[in-house]
């Protein structure tokens, strides 16, 4: 018989009370997958037992031992769980269920917490792979819908500095369906997908599948239930106000995975960082504040 949970909370409610009654194998797997909710899904027993390091016997028993059937409806199991978070909940509906009051305090809280996660992701061999990817691409595509528009928009804006052949795609139009029957597996992407699944970015997530071009995925959880892994795969959550998403610290990974891509290729770099401060000092790009206090025309920013 299926254990009884509806959403992420209860589920780990559930892994956090199996906890002290495991040992050895059952233990180390539990708190695997405890920090690795979002991609159990999409994970078959071999390459879960490989993850974490133990057997796929242990992973069957595990399963078992949680009340499922079989593994396959242990991951199903998992996967509509993640699909019911309150990350999936409309604005509507977070207004009328938030607390009275102002709701700051918890947000700052909830944002600050995902913040602190950020180190371990910062460490990882996905985040190198991911830099490396972007940074060796013959042709790089950013892109981003609904929510996520104004992170792309952000992360083409540094990464067109570094890096030629970057472009931006924040709507699923004529152009974007004219350009992707030129892309392959040489190319990249960065694609970019919070707070709720927009149905752009699935289908943007199927083109890309299709034409064979490896997609770095930054997403909160939500999103990567409804879209699977990308070929690297960055899960960071995002705190929802009562009408509105914060996405601090998915703006802080993107904005750190730029500067690994510029590490990546660090001659390339200088000399595009200096032909660009070249360009933007002779059309006066940026201003700068006189003695006066009037804005004059300069190259800095």
């Amino acid at each position: 018989m299926r254990p009884e949970f509806h959403d992420r909370h209860s589920l780990t409610e559930l892994l956090h009370r199996e906890l002290p009654a495991l040992s050895g194998a059952q233990r180390t797997l539990a708190l695997h997958i405890l920090g690795n909710l979002e991609r159990v899904p999409f994970l078959s027993a071999t390459d879960l037992a490989s993850a974490a390091g133990v057997s796929q016997s242990s992973v069957t028993r595990f399963a078992a031992r949680l009340g499922f059937s079989g593994y396959p409806h242990f991951t199903t199991g998992v996967g509509e769980a993640l699909l019911r978070e309150p990350a999936a909940r409309a604005p509507a509906d977070r207004f009328e269920g938030a607390a009275p009051g102002t709701p700051y305090t918890s947000v700052l809280q909830h944002e600050a917490h995902a913040l602190a996660q950020l180190g371990p992701l910062l460490g990882s061999d996905d985040f190198g792979r991911a830099a490396s990817l972007l940074a060796s691409a013959d042709h790089l595509v950013v892109a981003g819908f609904a929510a996520a528009a104004a992170l792309a928009v952000h992360a083409s804006l540094y990464l067109s500095r570094l890096r030629p052949q970057t472009n931006i795609h924040v709507a699923l139009d004529a152009a974007l369906m004219t350009q992707v029957t030129h892309w392959n597996s040489r190319d990249a992407a960065l694609l970019l997908a919070a707070p709720r699944p927009a149905s752009d970015t699935v289908r943007l997530m199927q083109l890309l599948r299709r034409q064979d071009v490896p997609v770095v995925l930054v997403c909160d959880p939500t999103n990567l239930a409804v879209l699977g892994p990308g070929e690297v795969t960055l899960v960071v959550p995002v705190t929802l106000g009562p009408t509105t998403a914060i996405p601090a610290a998915m703006l802080t990974l993107t904005s750190l995975l730029v500067d690994a891509v510029a590490l990546a290729a660090p001659e390339r770099t200088r000399r595009a960082l200096r032909t660009f401060e070249e360009v933007s000092a002779g059309v006066q790009l940026f201003a700068r504040t006189s003695t006066t206090g009037d804005a004059a025309p300069t190259s800095e920013q």
